[in-house]
């Protein structure tokens, strides 16, 4: 590895890291053992909430910040098994609950928030366990969502008409999330960035990001070396990009990903 480069890595979690069906990250180890063989910081992005990741961080064992609720919390872990500090940015979940009938409106049509589901609904449409599936309903800075008829929502027209009242809606695998305008993936990178800038020292930073689906397009386009990975059926994100697109799906996708820009030196 090139001693004047630091690199850091970025990634989304479910369909990317892990997989969407299961949420197994067993064929993500590989590229993740590499990254810590080299010293790579690996930063976990995603709309999950902050304890959802906070277990995940420990199990794979990783030292990094971490972004949560698609950039509404930035975690820097703490030492001695401590909870992780959470930098927020934008609304409190709360507030966005508040403003949720903007949301219908701007809509025009009925939605149910993952705050009016109960943990078993949430079980059913994720495939995770009732435990689980109750910290999903632990929103700090984000708000999940689906129409109550299971439609599809024009995005754009929709946060033309949110951005007037500081709202924004994006969309990842399974759930729209009403969110806080200008606050994404994005942003949150700039600000993992700044945290890294005193260990880079006069080295260049040079960064990557893995995702799948719309609500990492922001990271996407804030990172050196962008990287859509295979989705389950076989399909990409469409997207005018310029990226690096993977022949394996999910975390096989990864894997390849980061093999394929690490392995020899990148």
């Amino acid at each position: 590895m090139n001693n004047s480069t630091f690199h850091i890595v970025f990634t989304d979690l479910d369909g990317t890291l892990l997989d969407h069906h299961d949420y197994s990250y067993d064929l993500s180890m590989p590229g993740i053992a590499l990254l810590r063989g080299a010293g790579i910081p690996l930063v976990l992005v995603s709309s999950k909430t902050a304890s959802e990741m906070e277990a995940l961080r420990r199990k794979l064992g990783l030292a990094a910040p971490f972004v949560c609720e698609n950039g509404g919390g930035i975690a820097f872990p703490s030492e001695h098994g401590k909870e992780p500090r959470i930098e927020a940015m934008g609304m409190s979940a709360a507030e966005l609950e508040a403003r949720s009938d903007l949301l219908k409106r701007a809509a025009g049509r009925r939605i149910r928030l993952i705050t009016d589901m109960d943990p078993n609904e949430i079980a059913a449409l994720t495939g995770l366990e009732p435990e689980a599936a109750r910290k999903v309903r632990e929103r700090s800075h984000s708000i999940p969502f689906l129409t109550a008829d299971g439609s599809s929502i024009d995005l754009p027209e929709v946060n033309r008409l949110l951005g007037r009242e500081g709202l924004a809606v994006t969309r990842g695998g399974r759930f729209y999330h009403l969110g806080t305008a200008g606050v994404d993936k994005g942003l949150a990178v700039s600000r993992i960035l700044a945290h890294y800038r005193p260990d880079a020292g006069e080295a260049d930073i040079v960064t990557t990001g893995l995702g799948d689906s719309e609500n990492d397009l922001p990271m996407l386009k804030a990172v050196d070396r962008p990287v859509l990975v295979r989705k389950p059926d076989g399909s990409f994100l469409k997207t005018d990009m310029d990226v690096i697109l993977t022949e394996g799906r999910g975390p096989a996708g990864f894997t390849e990903a980061i093999f394929r820009l690490f392995a020899r030196g990148a």
